[in-house]
C-alpha cells in the first residue's frame, strides 16, 4: 500500500513491471521449505515457532520463495535471490523491536555492498532510504496529508465513489472494476490530479505497478512517462498551488527550502505506492477471505458496525506487504538468542508476525469479532507506512459498502481461475477477483 515499510517503489518493480499469469491457491515451492531457509537448531526457539506454517499455510497466491513454509526458530537466516544471507525475524515482539532499535540502519541498507532481498536497489534519496534526522525532517511534511482531519475530508468522496461503482450491479471484477478506480480516484484527490486526466494517470500507474498485463518494455515506457508526468504536474502546482499534498510539498520547497527537487519528485512517487499499489492489493486480499469465509461475511452483513475491527483482522490475517524493508545493523547485537553481526542484513516477516500464537489465540482462523488483533501489516515504529490511514479508511468503506449493496456476495470463478501478482512484486493481491450477488 508500497509504503514507506515495504520494498517496492516504482524503481524496483520487478522486471517488467507486468503480473506473471499465476492459476489457483497454490503455493509456488510445492509446499517444500525453500532452499533458502537454513535448517533451524534444536532450540528452545522452535518450540514457539509453529506459526510460521499458519501463516503461509492460510495464503492465497504466490509467495516469496525464501518465507519459511516450516517451523523455524524466531530469527533465521534465509537466502535471498540476490545470494545474499540475510536474518529474518518472526516474532511479533522482536519484530516491532528492529522496526524502531536505532541499531538496524535503513540507510546502510541502500549501498550497493549492503546484503539485498532485491538486485535493484532503492533510490537512495527517497524517505524508505532514510535514517533520523533526514528521515524524520521529510514524513513531517508528508504527514500534513493524513493527519485525522484530512482523512475525515477523504471519506464523503471515497464513500461517494466506492456507492457509484456499485449501484444497479449484481456482477463487478473487485479488482478492476472496484478496488482499482476506487483507489486511483482517492490518490488522484490526494495528490490534485485533474479530474480530465485520472484515466491517463490511472493506465501509466497500472501498467508501472505491473496491476496490468502488459510487456516489460511497456512497464518500463510506462514508468518513464509516469516520472515525467510528476514532474509536469509540480510544475503546474508551482504556478497554482492547490490545498491538496502537492500543493503543500510545493510551497514547503520554494518558501521554506525543505526539499529538493529529486526529495520532491521521490515522496510524491512513494505516496503513489502507499495511496494506491497496496490499497488495490489489500482490498482484493481482504475480500478474498471473506469469500472463503462466507460466516464472517455473514456476520459482517448482519452486523455492520463489526466492519471497523474486522478491518484490523484482515489487515492481520491477509498482508498485502509480507516483509519490512531491509536494514543493516550498526553494530553486533543480540536478538533472539542470535548474535547479530554488524553489516548484516535483517528482515521482519510482517506476516509472520501477525501469526504470533503470543499475540493472538488460534491465528489461523479468521475471526472478524477478534479483540484488538494487533497487527504489523504496515510497519512499525519511524518508518510505519504513511499511507497507512487512507488504506484503512479506503478498506473500511469499501466493506462497509459491499455490505450494503451486496449481501449475498459469492464467487464467481473456482478459485483456480484467479490471476495474482507475481511474488517477486512484493506487493501481494488478485489481479482479478469476479464476484455476484
Amino acid at each position: 500500500m508500497t509504503t514507506d515499510e515495504g520494498e517496492l517503489s516504482l524503481s524496483r518493480t520487478a522486471p517488467g513491471g507486468c503480473p506473471r499469469t499465476t492459476s489457483g491457491d497454490s503455493d509456488p515451492s510445492g509446499g517444500v521449505p525453500p532452499s533458502g531457509g537454513i535448517p533451524p537448531r534444536a532450540s528452545g526457539h522452535l518450540a514457539v515457532a509453529a506459526h510460521t506454517q499458519h501463516a503461509t499455510g492460510v495464503q492465497r497466491g504466490p509467495m516469496l520463495p525464501y518465507l519459511p513454509r516450516h517451523p523455524v526458530p524466531d530469527v533465521v537466516r534465509v537466502l535471498a535471490p540476490t545470494g545474499d544471507r540475510l536474518w529474518l525475524v518472526t516474532r511479533y515482539e522482536l519484530g516491532r523491536q528492529v522496526l524502531t532499535d536505532t541499531r538496524f540502519s535503513r540507510a546502510l541498507a541502500v549501498a550497493e555492498s549492503a546484503p539485498a532481498i532485491h538486485p535493484l536497489r532503492p533510490d537512495p534519496v527517497a524517505l524508505t532510504s532514510l535514517d533520523p534526522p533526514a528521515h524524520g525532517r521529510l514524513r513531517k511534511l508528508i504527514n500534513r496529508a493524513f493527519v485525522p482531519e484530512a482523512m475525515a475530508a477523504q471519506e464523503g468522496p471515497i464513500r461517494r465513489t466506492a456507492r457509484r461503482l456499485l449501484q444497479g450491479r449484481r456482477a463487478i471484477d473487485l479488482v478492476s472494476g472496484y478496488a482499482m478506480p476506487l483507489s486511483a480516484s482517492t490518490i488522484c484527490q490526494v495528490l490534485g490530479v485533474p479530474e480530465a486526466e485520472q484515466d491517463r494517470f490511472s493506465r501509466l500507474a497500472d501498467r508501472a505497478h505491473g496491476i496490468t498485463p502488459c510487456s516489460p518494455g511497456e512497464s518500463e515506457t510506462a514508468r518513464r512517462e509516469l516520472r515525467a508526468y510528476f514532474a509536469a504536474l509540480a510544475d503546474h502546482a508551482r504556478r497554482d498551488p492547490g490545498d491538496d499534498l502537492l500543493g503543500t510539498l510545493i510551497l514547503a520547497r520554494e518558501q521554506d527550502g525543505a526539499l529538493d527537487e529529486p526529495e520532491l519528485l521521490a515522496l510524491i512517487e512513494l505516496l503513489l505506492n502507499a495511496g494506491y499499489e497496496t490499497t488495490i492489493g489489500q482490498i482484493g486480499l481482504a475480500a478474498l477471505a471473506l469469500l472463503e469465509h462466507p460466516a464472517q461475511w455473514r456476520e459482517l452483513v448482519s452486523r455492520p458496525e463489526l466492519v471497523p475491527g474486522a478491518v484490523e483482522e484482515l489487515l492481520r490475517y491477509a498482508p498485502v506487504v509480507p516483509i519490512s524493508f531491509t536494514r543493516v545493523a550498526r553494530q553486533d547485537v543480540e536478538l533472539g538468542g542470535e548474535r547479530i553481526s554488524a553489516g548484516d542484513g535483517v528482515l521482519v516477516s510482517l506476516l509472520h508476525a501477525n501469526f504470533d500464537a503470543a499475540e493472538h489465540a488460534e491465528p489461523e482462523v479468521l475471526n472478524v469479532r477478534r479483540d484488538m488483533p494487533r497487527n504489523l501489516t504496515f510497519g512499525h515504529g519511524p518508518h510505519v507506512c504513511l499511507g497507512a490511514q487512507l488504506a484503512r479508511l479506503q478498506l473500511r468503506v469499501a466493506l462497509e459498502e459491499l455490505v450494503r449493496a451486496a449481501p449475498g456476495l459469492r464467487p464467481a470463478v473456482a478459485p483456480a481461475a484467479l490471476r495474482w501478482r507475481p511474488a517477486e512484486a512484493v506487493v501481494r493481491g488478485p489481479t482479478t477477483l469476479p464476484v455476484s450477488w
